[in-house]
């Protein structure tokens, strides 16, 4: 292999950041998927309308500000 000698340690150092990278996703993509299973058991007992997005908005607030201008401009007394 022409050159190979020149370029081993970029290559190897190349290989491990690829193995090391690949290495973490995988662990992280194994934690996402574990904690699916944990959140799908712990809401088997559940009613499947559950979830936290579907909860009701506060009430609107009564507010005495007014618009500085309408449309037409301001009003002069």
């Amino acid at each position: 292999m022409l050159g190979l000698d020149h370029y081993a340690g970029y290559l190897l150092s190349a290989f491990g950041v690829t193995v090391a990278v690949l290495g973490l996703y995988g662990l992280y993509l194994r934690s996402r998927l574990m904690a699916a299973r944990r959140r799908a058991a712990s809401r088997a007992g559940q009613p499947d309308d559950y979830s936290g997005r579907n909860v009701s908005a506060a009430a609107p607030m009564v507010t005495t500000a007014h618009a500085a201008n309408s449309v037409s401009g301001p009003r002069t007394p």
